[in-house]
């Protein structure tokens, strides 16, 4: 059977005009090897940029696809429903969509008239089987995991499968379907992994809370490869695709299980040594891990901040950590020489501009070598979207990336303004803070206040406030935007 995978991997959104993102996508690299494995012929149809009607038309064609298949997120969601609607019209081939949100927003998946089918939870065995029913002319309704529209319209409904609990047992995700000149520049000699599949906390914006209670096996949800399987997967692709300079680790969290990661990055020093680059949590480093990170090579590593206000943390982010755990770990990190990314967000529920500047703030005294902020979207049937809709904050549209620096949100405490003029300026902020900090006493304290007061007073004429934010951008010296390669 021939299927073909469609990811649209660019944006639209705003300011961000079809910008290229062009990199390896491993939701879809270990389906294809999946399925491959079982006997079916995989093509991906990877666009970097949107293309003309006509010419995406011949593109799939040429594929010949019994089956055209995507993967999604919320964030994308909308371009798989255009161009599911193009393969329906035009070519009046079987189209499937699976990912996180046909996961966690199930009926608003199915939904879309143009998705004959969708995979609910892991896709690896049930798109097989999937498949393997169509290829043999065999019913496809009663298949784990799978949803879809009979001839009639009903919608047949089947449950989730459990967790695939032995990640090892799983082949390598299928690389050779990319084209690395497809790839962003500081894509095409990086390497991404992960090591594991899961995320034990229960942020409320974030979707792993909401995936994890769908499996039968739920209390599974976190899972780690062996660290040999790791490094073997390294090993084989840097062979498969020499001229590798840099590891990615996607996993939630790559230092969760401490007795894992002291056998991993033993390993991996050992068999690897390429400088790699992962996601960590503030309450969960310590000084050994710290330590282990830098002698393995660790070239940046990314720690939600999120927010610098301890209430909003705690009562609406849901991530109970006091500041002292997040200065104490950046603190590790700046002494043992291992580049830090600060991933930040602002335009939440409850969020007044007072607790934004917090944000900055504690970027400005925990220094990353880079402060990322986003303004929130929230996901569908998280705990956060709940909130906002029984408030009535949810706007009319869906971006297609986080890094729109916009909110289309109508919050409780703050305007879209505020949102925007946060993350349009926050690099710019964070300098401005910490050089106030430096001033000596009470002067220090004095000057905060009084940039407190420009930022938010509704006095200071808004076109004077964008005037001086706009000349402080132009004015930044340029090393506060060469941060780490992340």
């Amino acid at each position: 059977m021939r299927v073909t995978f469609i990811y649209p991997d660019y944006f639209e959104t705003m300011e961000t005009q079809t910008e290229p993102q062009g990199r390896v996508y491993l939701g879809i690299g270990y389906l294809s090897a999946f399925l491959k494995r079982g006997g079916h012929n995989v093509e991906l149809i990877h666009l970097i940029k949107p293309l003309e009607r006509r010419e995406l038309v011949d593109v799939i064609s040429r594929s010949n696809p019994d089956l055209v298949a995507f993967s999604a997120t919320t964030l994308q969601f909308g371009k798989v429903q255009d161009i599911a609607a193009l393969v329906k019209k035009e070519l009046g081939v079987p189209t499937i969509c699976g990912g996180v949100h046909p996961t966690t927003a199930p009926e608003e998946a199915i939904a879309e008239p143009a998705i004959d089918y969708i995979c609910v939870g892991e896709g690896e065995e049930a798109f097989l089987d999937l498949c393997n029913a169509i290829e043999a002319g065999e019913p496809v309704d009663c298949i784990g995991g799978i949803w879809g529209r009979s001839p009639d319209g009903t919608v047949w409904r089947n449950p989730v499968r459990p967790l695939i609990e032995d990640l090892d047992a799983l082949p390598f995700p299928d690389r050779s379907i990319f084209d690395r000149e497809n790839f962003a520049s500081n894509q095409k000699n990086r390497l991404t992994m992960m090591a594991s599949r899961g995320c034990p906390f229960n942020c409320s914006y974030c979707c792993n809370h909401l995936q994890r209670s769908i499996y039968p096996n739920g209390s599974k949800y976190v899972r780690f490869r062996s660290p040999g399987n790791v490094v073997a997967e390294i090993e084989a692709t840097r062979s498969d695709f020499p001229g590798i300079e840099q590891v990615r680790f996607d996993d939630d969290i790559l230092t969760l299980d401490r007795k894992w990661f002291r056998e991993f990055a033993a390993l991996y020093r050992e068999k690897v040594g390429l400088p790699f680059i992962c996601n960590a949590r503030v309450d969960l480093l310590n000084e050994e891990m710290v330590e282990l990170l830098a002698s393995a090579g660790c070239s940046a590593i990314a720690m939600g901040v999120e927010s610098g206000n301890t209430w909003l943390r705690k009562n609406v982010l849901e991530r109970s950590m006091d500041d002292d755990k997040i200065y104490r770990a950046f603190e590790l990190c700046h002494a043992n020489g291992v580049p830090t990314v600060a991933l930040n967000m602002t335009g939440f529920p409850h969020e007044t501009l007072a607790m934004a500047l917090d944000t900055v703030k504690m970027n400005a005294r925990i220094e990353p070598g880079l402060a990322q902020v986003t303004a929130l979207c929230p996901f569908p049937n998280t705990r956060i979207h709940k909130v906002c809709s029984d408030g009535g904050m949810i706007g009319d549209a869906t971006p297609d990336t986080l890094f729109s620096g916009r909110s289309e949100l109508k919050l409780d405490k703050m305007s879209r303004e505020q949102v925007n003029m946060i993350c349009e300026n926050f690099t710019l902020l964070r300098v401005w803070y910490s050089k106030l900090s430096r001033l000596p006493g009470p002067l220090a304290k004095l000057s905060e206040k009084g940039l407190d007061w420009f930022l938010g007073s509704r006095i200071v004429p808004s076109r004077l406030r964008d005037r001086v934010l706009e000349k402080g951008r132009y004015g930044l010296d340029w090393k506060y935007f060469i941060g780490v390669d992340y």
